[in-house]
């Protein structure tokens, strides 16, 4: 059995029109149906975009790492994330994505990310120290943190 990556709060089976637009608004991956997050590879159109949730790590690799070329980013969701993630290696297309790949890609390496996960760790358990019991809106102490 293949162990299934962690997921968001699902929504209901059942959820009418303006309500998944509602949940997409505030949240695109918990907006999804189920069945995305069951699969290993699945399909998901809507009148505003045509996308695929790959929950199988060969997949992931071959999409993110052998063949890119071959499987662009959605416009629409580009757009819509583009305001929390800019110009990253997330949203970027062939050439820039190429570009910052070459640039971030020595800090990935094996050696490199057993020195540089205790600075990281660290950096998250300060952050955690820094946050209240319960619910709590964390973009702020995020942008600041950025900041830094």
């Amino acid at each position: 059995m293949i162990d299934l990556p962690p997921k968001p709060h699902l929504r209901p089976e059942k959820y009418s029109f303006l309500k998944y637009l509602k949940a997409f608004r505030q949240d695109i991956l918990s907006a999804q149906p189920n069945q995305l997050y069951r699969a290993l590879m699945a399909e998901f159109r809507t009148p505003f975009f045509h996308s695929f949730l790959i929950n199988r790590p060969a997949l992931i690799q071959l999409v993110l790492q052998q063949r890119p070329d071959d499987f662009p980013k959605s416009s629409r969701i580009t757009t819509g994330l583009y305001s929390l993630l800019g110009e990253s290696v997330f949203l970027t297309t062939v050439n820039t994505w190429q570009r910052q790949r070459r640039i971030v890609n020595p800090a990935f390496e094996g050696r490199r990310l057993k020195q540089a996960f205790p600075v990281m760790q660290a950096a998250a358990d300060a952050f955690l120290a820094e946050l209240s019991p319960g619910t709590v809106d964390v973009e702020p102490l995020a942008t600041n943190w950025l900041q830094m």
